[in-house]
């Protein structure tokens, strides 16, 4: 008798078979068990690693012992020639048909019912985890269908909902979401929420067709993550924010190796589902732009979150540290991620800037700052975006004559990128064009407080206060009372002449720096030279150490102390990047010449390079003037 003969007499491949399919169902009874009580991912892996331990075992035991009616016996003890053997391997026969039933049955449960299912009129915020159902034949939302103001083919990616249970997935599902809203980002015609703003509904049971609404947009694209160990399972649905109607679903069962082809597959079917039709050229775009490696958007995710913890209010330079190792282990894993590259470029900035390092710390620092603004425009996902960074190159650089070409290119896009330092323009005789495209930046990022505080900005340089005013508050009521533009309510009020009014506003905001500002501002206007000064030392001493010279220098400027304005001015002039902060002060001043030029050489040439006149325009006088209110 051979060896595969006598393991089938002994019934070893049968409890083989049998073992397989059991354990199958094992882990797809825990994997749903532990998903339900938040356990971690791991406590699944020593399921698997137990149940593969036991397989050996098993045929082992069935090698040696027999299950007899008598009970068990070990294998030499058992009569062959009696029906006890046959009735065994019997046994084991129709144990394995029923399990193997109850595994067909949850395969067609799985993949059938949620087809079967209603399209729902509720977001997977309510449900908890987005059903899938079949690709709608209804055609895309028309104008009407879409509301009076969503753009037809707009949308916003909601961040997927994790169901794993475990913080690490969280980030994963954060980052899923942002590659598949980046690559739609990149589809001709389709307009597409910022993060910004499509990200702050994480974790809140709202409609849908209210997230549409507050969002401005015709379509949501939700989802959910459930994640064990190298597989995952990612469920997307693209809805109608008019009436909730889901227009395509679909469930994805991968290895965790194939989520960059998911991400590619969710973000053509909805650009599909959306009436647009990508040619090669494009697809190969969104593709090549995309991040492949799932722990770099991971580590970037994480990265993120440092990153707003830093600039919370009050920039925290020890935390946006702790941001920039996180957002270096994503680009050590993705060494052409553009977004990390530009985002981690700001902790380097900061410490170009920041006084009490030696000259050797800051020299490095300016380095590195200018290495990830030249790796991020390199890498850029789509010429907009490379059009603002060439901006921030073009200003710590040590020829400002291209800025005027810089500033043209990337004002004229109407993406949703946002750029850092373009809030410069209006020194360079850009502040009708940079409303505009703050204006545009405001449709596809409404929730983004930036946004119109540059809008309003750029308002009063251009000498229309009354449509400053009408943006600041316009931007209050979406941004919920953000302070920052409360502060710029109160410079538009005084531009108006209501000094009144804009003390009033002045006193109700809540954060200590901004009323600070604001009051301070009202207390230059309405020439209370002593309150002025009480409130510029309390603004000093509540700043953090980078922001000082910089803001010394609007401080000082305002309050008429010359001398000290031109120290502070001074002392930007002499470091990398100084210059760049320099036009910055001047915008934000608004007072005209915050400085003398002869004590900013360096500022200066740039200056005469840029074609750019000196003094700029007095926005905002330090001089009493009020309104009868």
């Amino acid at each position: 008798m051979s060896f595969l003969e006598e393991l089938k007499r002994r019934n070893v491949v049968k409890v083989a078979v049998l073992y397989v399919v059991a354990s199958w169902l094992t882990l797809q009874v825990a994997e749903l068990l532990f998903d339900a009580l938040e356990l971690p991912a791991t406590w699944l892996r020593l399921v698997l690693a137990l149940l593969i331990l036991g397989f050996p075992i098993a045929l082992i035991f069935s090698w040696v012992f027999e299950l007899t009616p008598e009970g068990l016996k070990r294998e030499k003890d058992v009569d062959r020639n009696t029906s006890v053997a046959t009735r065994t391997g019997q046994r084991i026969n129709a144990l394995i048909i029923v399990l193997l039933v109850a595994a067909i049955g949850v395969v067609i449960y799985d993949r059938l019912v949620p087809e079967s299912v209603e399209p729902p009129a509720t977001s997977a915020y309510e449900a908890g985890e987005s059903a899938s159902v079949p690709a709608s034949p209804v055609l895309p939302a028309t104008n009407e269908e879409a509301g009076p103001h969503a753009p037809t083919s707009s949308i916003a990616v909601l961040p997927f909902v994790n169901m794993s249970g475990n913080l690490e997935n969280e980030y994963f599902a954060d980052g899923l979401s942002e590659e598949i809203l980046n690559f739609l980002a990149g589809v001709p015609d389709l307009q597409v929420t910022a993060r910004t703003s499509s990200f702050q509904f994480k974790g809140e049971n709202r409609d849908v067709r209210e997230i549409g609404e507050a969002l401005n947009v015709a379509h949501v694209l939700e989802g959910s993550v459930r994640r064990a160990g190298n597989r995952a399972r990612i469920t997307a649905q693209l809805i109608r924010a008019e009436d909730g109607y889901h227009l395509w679903s679909e469930t994805y069962d991968r290895q965790m190796d194939d989520v960059f082809e998911i991400q590619t597959e969710i973000a053509e079917s909805v650009a599909r589902a959306l009436g647009v039709v990508l040619d090669d050229d494009q697809r190969q775009r969104m593709i090549e732009a995309g991040v492949r490696e799932v722990d770099a958007f991971v580590f970037y995710q994480r990265g993120v979150e440092k990153f707003w913890e830093a600039h919370d209010r009050l920039f925290t330079l020890g935390i946006m540290e702790e941001a920039a190792k996180l957002l270096s282990e994503a680009i050590r894993l993705e060494p052409d991620f553009a977004d990390a590259y530009f985002m981690r470029s700001d902790y380097f900035a900061h410490l170009t800037t920041t006084p009490g390092i030696s000259d050797t710390e800051r020299s490095e620092a300016f380095a590195a700052y200018a290495r990830d603004l030249e790796m991020a425009s390199e890498h850029a996902r789509s010429s907009d975006q490379r059009a603002l960074i060439e901006v921030d190159r073009g200003l710590i650089s040590d020829d400002w004559s291209t800025m005027r070409a810089r500033f043209d290119a990337a004002l004229a896009p109407e993406s949703c990128y946002q750029g850092v330092w373009l809030e410069t323009a209006p020194l360079f005789g850009y502040a009708e064009e940079l409303v505009a495209h703050a204006r545009r930046r405001m449709a596809c990022d409404p929730l983004n407080f930036f946004h119109p505080f540059d809008a309003a900005k750029a308002a009063l340089w251009a000498d229309k206060p009354e449509l400053a005013l009408e943006i600041a508050r316009e931007g209050i009521v979406q941004a919920e009372d953000d302070v920052w533009l409360q502060g710029m309510e109160v410079l538009a009020l005084l531009k108006l002449g209501r000094t009144q009014e804009a003390a009033r506003g002045a006193e109700t905001i809540t954060i200590d720096m901004n009323r600070t500002l604001a009051m301070l501002s009202v207390a230059v206007n309405t020439g209370d030279a002593e309150g002025a000064a009480a409130l510029k030392a309390r603004a000093l001493e509540l700043a953090s150490p980078w922001q000082r010279p910089h803001l010394g220098v609007m401080l000082h400027a305002v309050t008429g102390d010359r001398q000290a304005a031109n120290e502070s001015a001074a002392w930007l002039d002499s470091i990398p990047a100084g210059q760049m902060m320099l036009a910055s002060a001047t915008v934000e001043c608004m007072c005209g010449a915050p400085f003398d030029l002869e004590h900013t050489p360096e500022f200066a040439r740039r200056l005469e390079e840029a074609g750019v006149d000196w003094p700029p325009p007095v926005i905002l006088p330090p001089s009493a003037h009020s309104s009868a209110e």
